[in-house]
Formats: C-alpha cells, sequence, structure tokens
C-alpha cells in the first residue's frame, strides 16, 4: 500500500543518515499498521527488499556493511507484530485444539446419551452412550429423525415431543417420555433439550437423554407401599369410626338409663363422665379424618385441607390459612399424596416453628401442579440442619418420598428468624 511503502522507505533511509532507537519504535508501528490494513509477513519482506536495494545502489559502498546491518534491525522490529500475532494464534488454537479435545472426550465417554439434530429433527450427531441406550449404532442413527425413536403410544402431552418431532425449541426444556430401542424395548428416558446458534439463529437442537428405568422402578415401589399404607389407615380409620362410635353410643345410652336412676348428686358426676366421653368422641372422630380423611374420597383436595387447616389450628394456636384450585378431581394416588404432604408440613410447623400463622397454597398451572406450606415461625439454618442430621429430619423424608412416588420434587427454604417455605411441584398428566 502506498502509505505504508512510502513510510517504510522513510525510515530504511535513516539506516545510512544516522540510525536511532525512535527509528526502531516507529518500526513496530508500521508494522501494526501494515497489519491492520491486511498486509501480510512476506508482503513486508518483499518491500524491504525492494526498497533496501533501491538505497544501496544510491549511497557509497563504505556504507553498507552498517546500514544492511541497520536496515536488518528495522525489519526485525517491523516484523514484530505479526509475530506476536502469529504467536497469539498459536496460543489460541491450541487452547481451541484443547477445549475441542475435552468436549470430545466428555461427549464420548458421558453416561447420558447426548444427541444433536437439525431443525427437521434428523440427527446429526449421537455419542456412544447414546447408541448403547437406542440400539442403533452410529451410522443408523445418523438416518433416522429422533421422533422415530419415541414409544407411538406415548401418552404424555404433544406439546412436551414437539422439540423432538420438529426439532425447534426456544428455550431449555425438560420431560419424560418412552422410546423405542433398535430391538423393540421401551425405555422411559428424561431429556433435557437446548436450542443451536448459529450466526445468532437456531440451526438445531442439542439434548441429553437419561435412562430413568431405575427411577420409575422406585416410584412404582414407592407407590405400591404407599398404597398399601393408605389402604391399612383407610381399614383403621373406618374401624374407629364405625365400631369404636357404635361402642360409644352404647356406652352414651347406658349411661343415661344409669343417670336416670340415681340421686341429683349422682347424675352431677355422670355428666361429667359424659363431658369426658365427648373428649373421647372428639379425638376418635380427629384420628379417623387424619387416618383416612373421608372428605378427601367426597370432596377433593383442597376441601380436605381446609378442614385439616382447621383442625391444627384449635389444637396448635395457628392461624392457618388454604387456598388454591386444583380445577376439577386429580387422580386419587395424587391427592393423598398432596394430602400427606400438607399434613406433615402442617404437623412439622405445630412441632418446631412456634410459628403464628401458616399458608398452605396449591395451584394447577397447565399440566403442573405447584404448591407451598410457609409460615412465619423460627426458621433454621439449613446447612447447620444438615450436618447435624445428614439431610434427615422434620419428617422431609416421608414428604420427598410421596412426591418421588407420584413423580414429583420438593424444596425447603429456610432461614433462621425468617420463617421456613416448603415447596412442592409435580406433573400432571392430561
Amino acid at each position: 500500500m502506498p502509505g505504508v511503502e512510502s513510510a517504510y522507505d522513510i525510515l530504511l533511509g535513516r539506516c545510512f543518515t544516522g540510525f536511532e532507537e525512535a527509528t526502531l519504535l516507529a518500526a513496530h508501528e508500521l508494522g501494526r499498521e501494515a497489519l491492520v490494513r491486511g498486509l501480510g509477513l512476506l508482503d513486508m519482506v518483499e518491500l524491504h527488499n525492494r526498497l533496501l536495494a533501491r538505497h544501496l545502489e544510491a549511497h557509497a559502498p563504505s556504507m553498507m556493511p552498517d546500514a544492511v546491518e541497520a536496515a536488518g534491525r528495522l525489519l526485525v522490529e517491523c516484523l514484530t507484530p505479526f509475530e506476536m500475532v502469529h504467536r497469539g494464534f498459536q496460543t489460541a488454537n491450541s487452547a481451541l485444539k484443547t477445549s475441542d479435545d475435552r468436549y470430545r472426550d466428555l461427549f464420548e465417554n458421558a453416561n447420558d446419551a447426548i444427541f444433536t439434530t437439525d431443525l427437521h429433527g434428523r440427527m446429526t450427531s449421537i455419542n456412544a452412550a447414546g447408541e448403547r441406550l437406542s440400539g442403533f449404532t452410529r451410522d443408523e442413527a445418523l438416518t433416522l429423525k429422533l421422533a422415530s425413536l419415541i414409544a407411538p403410544d406415548d401418552t404424555r402431552p404433544a406439546r412436551r415431543r414437539r422439540p423432538l418431532r420438529f426439532g425447534v425449541t426456544e428455550a431449555r426444556q425438560r420431560y419424560e417420555l418412552d422410546i423405542m430401542t433398535r430391538d423393540g424395548k421401551r425405555v422411559p428416558v428424561e431429556v433435557s433439550t437446548r436450542p443451536l446458534y448459529e450466526s445468532g439463529r437456531i440451526a438445531g437442537v442439542q439434548g441429553i437423554a437419561r435412562d430413568i428405568s431405575d427411577r420409575r422402578n422406585a416410584q412404582s415401589a414407592l407407590r405400591y407401599i404407599n398404597n398399601g399404607l393408605e389402604a391399612k389407615a383407610k381399614r383403621i380409620a373406618h374401624g374407629l369410626h364405625d365400631e369404636a362410635g357404635q361402642l360409644l353410643a352404647s356406652v352414651y345410652l347406658r349411661i343415661a338409663e344409669i343417670a336416670a336412676e340415681l340421686p341429683p348428686a349422682g347424675r352431677r358426676r355422670v355428666e361429667d363422665l359424659r363431658t369426658l366421653l365427648d373428649q373421647v368422641d372428639d379425638q376418635i372422630r380427629r384420628l379417623a379424618h387424619e387416618l383416612h380423611p373421608s372428605m378427601l374420597d367426597e370432596l377433593g383436595l383442597i376441601p380436605a385441607c381446609q378442614l385439616l387447616a382447621t383442625g391444627v389450628s384449635k389444637r396448635g394456636g395457628l392461624r392457618v390459612a388454604v387456598s388454591g384450585s386444583t380445577r376439577g378431581r386429580l387422580n386419587p394416588e395424587t391427592e393423598t399424596a398432596l394430602y400427606r404432604v400438607v399434613q406433615e408440613g402442617l404437623t412439622n410447623v405445630m412441632r418446631h416453628a412456634h410459628a403464628r400463622n401458616v399458608t398452605v397454597k396449591i395451584e394447577r398451572i397447565g399440566h403442573r401442579l405447584r404448591g407451598h406450606i410457609r409460615d412465619d415461625g423460627d426458621g433454621f439454618d439449613q446447612a447447620q440442619q444438615a450436618r447435624r442430621h445428614g439431610g434427615k429430619g422434620l419428617g422431609l423424608i416421608g414428604m420427598r418420598e410421596r412426591l418421588l412416588a407420584v413423580g414429583g420434587r420438593l424444596q425447603v427454604t429456610s432461614r433462621p428468624g425468617r420463617g421456613t417455605s416448603v415447596d412442592f411441584e409435580l406433573p400432571l398428566e392430561g
């Protein structure tokens, strides 16, 4: 370029008239300018040789040794920015290669299946775990659309399968579905997907699929155990309500007969006995309700929780407010699990929190049910609690297991003096 050539020509002239350190600084700056303008290393060497030859022809031979040495120093300084950039590229390329190798190592050796698709849902990559999970070799998998792996009779909402069927997703998503392997085996998986961008536009989807067969089996086992416990609780509750109630009714009648035969002083003592029997009757009814609330079967989750809250308020001196809506009945297992979570949560508040107010909210949002139990009590240090009890205590294990059995999860947030919040969430079918 003319500007670079004329400037370098002036610097070379100084090599014959009186070389100074300032000339080297100027050469370094000129090299940076040449680099910015797009000149290459060979361009600068060719320019140097051509201009130096011209200067050598114009000066006496006696000046040549010193001038050539100075011109060499000038060229080295001018090319220094090129060398720095070259080393930077080498460092960046080395770091990029290391990062790429690390990613490939993680990709290939991950325990979970990792895959990518294009915008049409066609597989563009899959790791070794994906081959093991699906039964397809990599070459076979890359000829498939990911949607072809989904079990055709999967009953989950179609919207959850959309990112896999069409290869488009606008945000990170997580959902469960069943896939069919190459040999026809049905495998439940949890899939997490996120969009892949290229030049600022969505170019495909990356996903991670995890075999959750063990989790499903654990959920089924928990569900079986919980159903068995609920059945026993129901039989005991009916026994208390019906048989104990009939016995108490007989006792009431017998006491009334005895009272009619006694003098006034004796009748007063019998009335005291009736008062005690009334308390026994109330306790039996409460126990029967807590073992298995008939209102849960008859009216559903929210009314049953409201009745539970009324009893807790009377016994514990708490103000308990229950709100929300499930927008219709849920399946019995889900209603029972959530009722037990609320029951255990309120029991924890009475035993540990020293609270005055508790709010219980259960709300259906789309295909998920979310809720919380929040109190204004003492709260606690979660880290200290975990160290002291190893993550156990406060009935949280039972609450978590209840939710796990129906595919839900639970989170506890608490700080000393700031109360406690138990938040829960679970998916709903349909």
